[in-house]
């Protein structure tokens, strides 16, 4: 067995989220032995329990609303996720779409990350860098015989021995909101504030093993702001449907189908385009994935009629460049840190979006 760590964080970028191309939700990754074996990272168990740190002196409660308050809301909006729509014809309603369950555990008093603790802490105390607003430190078990489950990992705090099921396994995620910004807890706040509650639900995106969406009204799109505009608490559905293929109910394994196909440019398999199911009757973004090195994508959507679209990614992480996407490779850590050998360099970016 093996440990890796990532960090994956949130960007503060003003104005991005009132006009931008509808993606969905992506996986974090993980390269275990090579490119033929990766694997999506999640935890061990799907209740997961998360302590606060000891100093939130960035945090403006002034007008309503606490710290633990926000927190606590944020964890919620993952665990009540219900699907209610038609299924084979008939109607479904509030049906659990996956299994987690959060639990506030005992105040931590780390003051950085620690990944060997297997304590998930929520902290205020670090100074990050200009820009990046809240990150997000995760720790992996990982095994090294391919289709074996991990084993027994150690861990600095009690029960200092845990198992992983699974070949790959979540073991530690810690949160840092930087201390260069300023949260709020309540409505109405200054308009110079970042939404604490908003934060917190995309970080715990990332702690539960998701990578960054595209949409952007999305909990889990990469960008933030501190209007009212970047203000979002509640779910979407790509959100919702990748916290069912990680942690699945009966009810999300019969719900859920897979659209699947290769990407070619030229008759060559394209890496890294971004492939979207859209909705036939709303023409609504409903999920995506990335395309693997091969061009191979398969995309999890719920009963319905699709068409699929086609896109770039943009050729720098801005998505200010000529091509037609509005987030770069390096927006999605899991994938760049799941296929390590590969990078921007190898992504097919000069092709036009193509609607199927």
């Amino acid at each position: 067995m093996k440990r890796q760590r990532m960090i994956l964080g949130v960007v503060a970028a003003l104005g991005l989220c009132s006009a931008a191309v509808l993606w969905a939700v992506n996986f974090q990754l993980v390269q275990v032995i090579s490119s033929a074996d990766i694997q999506k990272a999640s935890w061990p168990s799907s209740s997961v329990t998360w302590s606060l740190g000891p100093d939130n002196l960035n945090v403006d409660s002034s007008g309503g609303g606490s710290v633990t308050a926000a927190l606590t809301s944020a964890f919620t909006a993952w665990q009540g996720v219900t699907y209610s729509g038609t299924w084979q014809g008939s109607p479904y309603t509030s049906a659990a779409l996956n299994t987690l369950a959060f639990t506030q555990g005992a105040g931590s008093l780390a003051t950085d990350y620690n990944g060997a603790d297997c304590v998930n802490t929520l902290g205020f105390d670090q100074e990050l860098s200009t820009g990046i607003v809240a990150l997000t430190g995760m720790t992996y078990a990982v095994t090294i015989t391919p289709g074996s489950p991990a084993g027994n990992y150690t861990c600095t705090a009690p029960p200092t021995t845990r198992t992983c099921p699974n070949q790959v396994c979540i073991i530690d995620a810690d949160v840092e909101f930087s201390t260069r910004y300023r949260f709020s807890t309540y409505a109405g706040a200054p308009s110079t504030e970042y939404d604490l509650q908003t934060v917190a639900t995309h970080e715990i995106g990332h702690m539960i093993g998701l990578d960054h969406s595209g949409i952007a009204h999305a909990v889990m799109f990469p960008y933030g702001d501190t209007t009212q505009i970047g203000t979002v608490k509640t779910l979407t559905v790509d959100d919702e449907i990748g916290s069912g293929v990680l942690y699945p109910t009966s009810a999300s394994q019969s719900l859920f189908g897979t659209i699947n196909g290769t990407v070619t440019v030229g008759d060559n398999p394209a890496f890294g385009t971004h492939v979207v199911a859209i909705d036939s009757t709303t023409g609504n973004a409903i999920t995506d994935t990335l395309s693997d090195p091969n061009g191979n994508y398969t995309l999890t959507v719920v009963e319905g009629s699709y068409y699929v679209l086609v896109l770039p990614l943009a050729s720098d992480t801005s998505g200010d460049s000529s091509t037609n996407g509005v987030t770069g490779y390096a927006n999605y850590s899991g994938w760049a840190n799941g296929y390590p050998s590969l990078g921007g360099n190898d992504v097919q970016y000069l092709f036009t979006g193509t609607y199927y």
